[in-house]
């Protein structure tokens, strides 16, 4: 795949370019754990964004695609076997694929070793290979407090 503006692409492509970047040294259960995150904040339309192109390219929630990241400016190989995985992975969760990161909105991977502050509190929902999955932890309604004593 050639390095083009990622308006440019399309939506199949933007999301296996994803979860290429993400997680190409993962199996195909971790791509696919990945792509499935982008599919269920799609699905949330919330403020991670409302349509694949803006959630993937939403700044700083996919690391590889900050201007900063060493992941940025890779592309992949056409033929390349991980990049054949990816789009295979991409496939798959087009098409509704089950889920392996159980509604994760989240994930990370080392050199990362707890969940980033920043995504309040979470519950973890699954690991797979290096990566772990999470989603925001219920909350308690008021009032329904119980009391032990």
């Amino acid at each position: 795949m050639n390095s083009q503006p990622y308006n440019q692409l399309s939506d199949g492509d933007l999301l296996a370019l994803c979860i290429w970047r993400e997680a190409r040294g993962e199996g195909p259960v971790g791509k696919l754990a990945v792509g499935c995150v982008i599919r269920n904040r799609v699905a949330a339309q919330t403020f991670f964004g409302h349509t694949l192109q803006s959630v993937i390219l939403k700044p700083y929630q996919f690391s590889s695609f900050n201007e900063n990241d060493p992941n940025a400016d890779k592309w992949p190989e056409d033929g390349e076997a991980d990049w054949l995985d990816c789009q295979d992975a991409a496939l798959d969760v087009a098409s509704g694929s089950p889920d392996p990161s159980n509604n994760a909105l989240y994930y990370f991977s080392p050199p990362l070793t707890a969940p980033p502050r920043e995504w309040g509190l979470v519950t973890q929902t699954a690991s797979v290979g290096r990566l772990k999955f999470y989603k925001p932890a219920p909350t308690q309604a008021p009032g329904l407090e119980t009391d032990i004593s």
